[in-house]
């Protein structure tokens, strides 16, 4: 079947080289579980990836608004495409996928629908036993985009430890947006100079779970108009990194804050290192790296920028070279920029493609 490309005039940042290998892989066929934004978005990036297919959406609310918001959406853009509901499915210019009406895990009939990997977008914090209704409905694999409700096969951020996928992680965290904004910058770093500590504040735009009026809620902040105030917020991000980055186990700590802007985020990662460093040495490894082994995921950013230059970046970190700054010979402090959720949402597909290849490998082994 013919695939449409939706490629809004925002995708100019830059198509890396990666992008444009052919890759000679099976077809995985993704279910998706939660159809917000995100779950929105990769339909639409899937239209474009010819190893990636769309097997069927599970979602509780309406099939009709769902194509309505599948053509027309504030962030990150509207679709110019043919967007219909056709006998239940959701199609775009020849391309559908049917629609279940399934909220909890396990709902949907993923084996019937010919789906090998779930990506689960429900922002509920499902535990392990919760997600395993996937695998009991037929899928085999689950990528989860949300907070866990506890420990699961592994948390992978891709371009830090998709090497180290191995057939038995069937239920994935896909990580965070933070870490993977956060995550190669202290990998680069502590690589060049050693990283002793490290503090990350990340600085958020608000999200699909904030409000935008004052409404009681269990954690007070939490309940405060998203669209009108700084709110001080909860972020795991150290935890998760020291998986992802056993070398730094102990030495993290972070904090968040959501503010009031709709699209672009941004963290702030101050490093105290074991050799010398200066603002040209600290720019220097980062430039080198997002021209070699991090191209395409980390883009080196000269000019000036704010938030609203990350829409449609395809990078998870930016990084912000105007920014660097460094107290004493060991302290260095950068910024590095991220859109909510249009990178994340490439790393989330080369996580998928990097499963069904782990899987791939340990079957011809076999």
């Amino acid at each position: 079947m013919a695939r449409v490309i939706l490629r809004p005039l925002v995708d100019r940042f830059f198509l890396p080289s990666h992008y444009l290998q052919t890759r000679m892989t099976t077809t995985t066929r993704i279910g998706i579980q939660g159809f917000g934004l995100l779950g929105r978005s990769l339909f639409r990036l899937s239209l474009d990836r010819p190893e990636i297919e769309i097997g069927a959406v599970a979602e509780t609310a309406d099939p009709e608004m769902l194509r309505y918001l599948l053509r027309f959406s504030t962030l990150p853009w509207r679709s110019d495409g043919d967007v219909t509901l056709d006998d239940g499915s959701l199609s775009v210019n020849g391309f559908s996928a049917p629609v279940v009406r399934a909220g909890a895990a396990g709902e949907a009939p993923w084996g019937d629908l010919g789906v090998t990997t779930v990506v689960d977008f429900r922002d509920s914090q499902p535990t392990r036993r919760e997600l395993e209704g996937h695998l009991a409905a037929g899928a085999e694999r689950v990528v989860l985009c949300a907070p866990p409700g506890g420990e699961l096969d592994r948390t992978v951020v891709v371009g830090l430890n998709e090497d180290r996928i191995e057939t038995s992680d069937r239920i994935v965290s896909a990580g965070s947006f933070t870490a993977h904004c956060a995550g190669p910058l202290l990998r680069i770093l502590d690589g060049a100079f050693g990283v002793e500590q490290a503090f990350i504040s990340s600085v958020r735009a608000y999200g699909a779970g904030s409000r935008l009026a004052d409404v009681p809620a269990p954690e007070p902040r939490k309940g405060r108009a998203a669209g009108e105030n700084i709110i001080p917020a909860a972020t795991g991000a150290a935890e998760e990194l020291a998986t992802v980055l056993p070398e730094l186990d102990g030495k993290l700590s972070a904090s968040a804050m959501d503010v009031p802007v709709s699209n672009g985020s941004v963290v702030d990662l101050v490093c105290w290192h074991r050799d010398a460093v200066t603002v040209d040495s600290v720019n220097d490894v980062v430039a080198a790296a997002a021209g070699g082994d991090w191209n395409g995921r980390l883009r080196f950013e000269r000019e000036a920028i704010v938030s609203a230059d990350t829409a449609g970046s395809r990078a998870t970190c930016i990084f912000d070279s105007q920014a660097t700054m460094t107290l004493g010979e060991r302290v260095s402090k950068t910024i590095a920029w991220f859109d909510n959720g249009w990178g994340y949402l490439h790393r989330l597909l080369e996580l998928v493609v990097a499963l069904e290849e782990a899987a791939g490998a340990e079957g011809g082994a076999s």
